[in-house]
């Protein structure tokens, strides 16, 4: 006989009734915790957070992952579309079977250069370069020349070419200078960038953990933070905690550092300023704490590097302190290629100490022969080096100052704009180099109007968590600010004509990306890395 039947009606009965009750406090419980994660989520991660779970399962079904390769292909064929459109008439895919004369491989050059790079030419389009170069003759010739004269040399061999030995140094010592390095006693490396810069820091701070016994580091950052960042951890095997900026500053809160510093923190990472709001982290109250609990403290200045310092010697701007005058700042990055006006290709990052900076060092000495090179990189061109150190030289301090007050009017001329045109407002008050824009109107969607801005041959920055439109200011904003001002008006009311307006190109990216899985945006991304790289005949 089964249990079943020893269970008498009336029994039944009131396990039915008890048995549903317990279904429906766990219903109202589950609920209860779901509204409560979509709470401090937010409503788009939450929605997010269900389709990760819905697409994970999807593709366990039959069928299921073949459907998700469809939908991807779509997105991926988008992109290509957009890239490299029907193909390249001109593409090369073999080495020439006999050589090119210099003068017609200069003239290819030089006529893919004229049909790609007007918005460029135009100022509109500032990619990554923020110097009035067709304005500054002198020192783009002088760049070019200093290259030229250095461009068969190679900085592995300091014995051969000491001359690059010295400009390598001199580089360091100048950019150890602007953010009081010399007074604190700090030594630095040259890299190639920003990047190579903060995966070195990170890279001497997971060392000095290991010293001390840590055997899984951490280190704390802002969401803000620079995605190079995301890199050094995932190389270096490091945990990364990444904790919300506030809502109305944007920077870093330092009492939730506090709160999240644990027994394997190596670091805390801040900003001066970040890449995506222009804002620099409280660093003053962040060197306090990183101090007092004997940790790391990097900041990441490779935007805001030369622009931040020669603004601060005017007394323009906040006042506050963020270099290597805080006895809490262990490391500083700081790039010589973006308001630094060198050729791409020259970073800083500096160590307060050297100790800290021999930790990051990687001397082999079991191998067939012994080797050691200052960064990640072995051999280096000389040309880079020669290029920067010109660059430094050239502009000085005088400079640097004029260059840090021109361009601070700016970033005061672009910020009042938007604080008079109805329908946008700041997110936030920026210090330097970005201006962050979000919609100040319930159905206008910033990224549509990124499209907007960018169908008339603007080049806008986009970022997410919150939703943004930025501008990021160089040295040839002041001659095109007025024709951005019309056109940022004339796409507020084209948007407000067409609120359904979809964004497109890579505003578009972040619109969707606030809502598709992890999975597919993953793949979606390695795609583009895919695309960039590839050559696409044009078929006859």
């Amino acid at each position: 006989m089964c249990i079943r039947d020893r269970i008498s009606p009336a029994m039944s009965s009131r396990f039915l009734v008890v048995w549903r009750l317990f279904g429906h406090l766990s219903a109202v419980y589950l609920l209860v915790r779901a509204m409560r994660a979509m709470h401090a989520m937010g409503l788009r991660a939450s929605v997010k957070a269900v389709l990760n779970v819905a697409v994970s399962g999807a593709s366990q079904l039959p069928g299921g992952g073949a459907m998700l390769e469809i939908a991807l292909k779509k997105e991926v064929d988008q992109i290509e579309k957009n890239m490299l459109g029907d193909g390249d008439e001109t593409a090369i895919t073999t080495l020439p079977p006999i050589g090119l004369p210099a003068k017609a491989v200069l003239e290819q050059i030089t006529t893919l250069k004229t049909l790609g790079e007007r918005g460029f030419k135009s100022g509109k389009q500032w990619g990554g370069i923020y110097h009035a170069h067709e304005q500054r003759e002198s020192l783009a010739q002088l760049q070019s020349e200093a290259w030229s004269a250095c461009n068969h040399t190679n900085a592995l061999y300091p014995g051969v070419f000491p001359s690059i030995r010295k400009f390598e140094a001199e580089i360091i010592a100048m950019v150890l200078g602007i953010v009081h390095g010399k007074e604190a006693g700090a030594v630095g490396l040259l890299t190639s960038g920003g990047t190579e810069s903060i995966l070195i820091a990170m890279h001497a701070y997971r060392e000095q953990g290991v010293a001390r016994g840590i055997s899984s580091p951490e280190v704390i950052c802002s969401v803000t933070a620079h995605p190079a960042l995301d890199k050094a951890c995932h190389y270096f095997g490091m945990k990364l905690l990444k904790i919300s900026q506030d809502p109305v500053s944007q920077q870093l809160p330092p009492e939730s550092v506090r709160a999240a510093i644990g027994p394997n923190t190596v670091a805390v990472y801040a900003s001066a300023p970040s890449f995506s709001h222009g804002v620099v982290d409280p660093i003053s109250d962040l060197s306090a704490i990183c101090l007092g609990k004997n940790i790391g403290l990097h900041v990441d200045n490779c935007l805001g590097g030369f622009w931040l310092s020669f603004m601060q010697r005017q007394g323009l701007g906040r006042d506050f302190q963020w270099d290597f005058e805080l006895p809490g700042v262990t490391t500083i990055s700081v790039d010589v290629h973006k308001y630094g006006f060198s050729a791409k290709g020259a970073s800083v990052v500096a160590f307060r100490n050297n100790e800290l900076r021999r930790g990051s060092y990687v001397p082999v000495k079991d191998g067939s022969t012994l080797y050691i090179t200052p960064t990640l990189q072995g051999a280096r061109s000389g040309a880079t080096m020669a290029a920067a150190w010109s660059t430094l030289m050239h502009l000085g301090q005088d400079g640097y100052l004029g260059s840090a007050k021109l361009l601070y009017e700016y970033h005061q001329e672009v910020k009042g704009i938007v604080r008079r045109t109805a329908g946008v407002k700041l997110l936030c008050d920026a210090d330097l180099a970005i201006v962050p824009i979000v919609a100040d109107e319930e159905n206008l969607n910033i990224y549509a109007l990124a499209t907007l801005m960018e169908k008339r041959g603007w080049n806008m920055f986009t970022s997410s968590k919150p939703a943004v439109m930025a501008a990021c200011i160089g040295e040839r904003q002041g001659e095109i600010m007025q024709q951005w001002e019309h056109d940022l008006v004339e796409s507020i009311d084209a948007l407000r004509a067409d609120p359904n307006m979809k964004p497109e190109g890579d505003a578009g990216v972040y619109g969707t990306a606030e809502l598709l899985p992890d999975m597919i945006l993953d793949s979606v991304m390695k795609s583009y890395v895919d695309i960039k790289l590839t050559v696409k005949p044009k078929p006859p």
